[in-house]
């Protein structure tokens, strides 16, 4: 992948949901402390004063302001329209910061589906894009990483959601990593073009025909991390499940080792001398290391974290809006897609 240096040196306001996550408001106020001056990042944290203030010291990171809000959603609540009408959650006014100016990018590791459908009734869809698809950075065998969409925010796909969310991931690609003329696959049972059901037979021609899309193919689940292609698009549905067996493979690797490990003596000495191989191994399996996805199709930059981010993940993801948003990403994005649908 050919790549090019980008100078970051723009600040960037970042919104933080304060309540959102599992760890919460834990996670969020380490990752503002892992932070410094230096970074470039305001951030404005929203959340209940009375359980963030008393945490972390103002004057000591002057670069934090809080918004003050005490009502939050639950991770494990359901989203309905009763629930998306309510305005006063650290979720909505996490998106409303952004939306009235005060911030460039937002960001939570809250309840998937309530972000998602809050930046889509708050924001709205960028010009040609029918639905959103969350975009991750995931580990490969080069040692750089491929991007994965959609990550869960789409869940009931058509073929042309497919084709838009190919359009966008490469742009990603392109603009935010410097991959030239990104490679993009379609996740598929075969590599074959007839391969599949309906849904995937039907994209792979629309993204045959599609010229500005460098498409590789179907590519299967064991080229998945060896960075065979630099994009690779599936459903919500599919890409959730794809993210939460990869999680779980990395930690279940790293236990059946460990037992593995200290049946002997010989193999206690051996894991001493691969301490840092295993050590960076799983830091390149862990979701922290990317942090979250950018949500793709929203008219704004939003960034969707798991619910168990660490406050690295939570840095991390931090870290991915200021560049997002010092790229000038989404603007680009936008007047592509609008010079793209008035060509047709």
């Amino acid at each position: 992948m050919e790549k090019r240096m980008s100078t970051l040196n723009k600040e960037v306001i970042i919104g933080l949901d304060g309540m959102g996550g599992d760890a919460a408001p834990f996670s969020p106020i380490k990752a503002c402390q892992m932070l410094s001056p230096s970074d470039g990042v305001r951030i404005i944290l929203v959340g209940d004063e009375k359980k963030i203030g008393g945490k972390i010291d103002l004057k000591k990171y002057p670069f934090v302001s809080i918004r003050s809000c005490e009502k939050y959603i639950e991770m494990h609540e359901k989203i309905n329209l009763k629930l998306l009408k309510e305005k006063d959650n650290s979720m909505f006014h996490t998106i409303n910061v952004m939306k009235e100016g005060s911030a460039d990018c937002s960001l939570s590791a809250g309840n998937t589906a309530a972000f998602v459908s809050y930046s889509i009734s708050e924001l709205g869809l960028l010009p040609g894009i029918e639905r959103p698809a969350i975009a991750l950075l995931m580990p490969n065998l080069t040692g750089g990483s491929t991007i994965f969409l959609d990550a869960g925010a789409n869940v009931k796909v058509k073929p042309s959601h497919l084709l838009q969310s190919a359009f966008m991931g490469s742009l990603y690609a392109e603009i935010v990593f410097g991959i030239v003329k990104p490679r993009v696959g379609l996740l598929n049972i075969g590599e074959e073009a007839g391969k599949g059901d309906e849904l995937r037979r039907t994209a792979f021609e629309l993204l045959s025909r599609e010229k500005e899309i460098n498409f590789a193919g179907n590519i299967e689940g064991q080229d998945f991390f060896t960075g065979k292609v630099d994009v690779i698009l599936t459903d919500g549905f599919t890409g959730n499940i794809v993210l939460k067996v990869s999680e779980g493979i990395t930690r279940s690797f790293r236990t059946i080792l460990m037992k593995e490990i200290r049946k002997n003596i010989v193999s206690r000495l051996g894991a001493l001398l691969l301490k840092e191989a295993l050590k960076n191994f799983a830091k390149k399996g862990d979701y922290a290391e990317y942090g979250g996805g950018l949500l793709l199709g929203v008219n704004g930059a939003v960034i969707v974290s798991h619910g168990r981010s660490s406050p690295r993940a939570l840095y991390s993801a931090i870290k991915l809006g200021q560049k997002v948003v010092a790229l000038g990403f989404m603007d680009k994005l936008k007047n592509n897609l609008e010079a793209k649908w008035q060509g047709q």
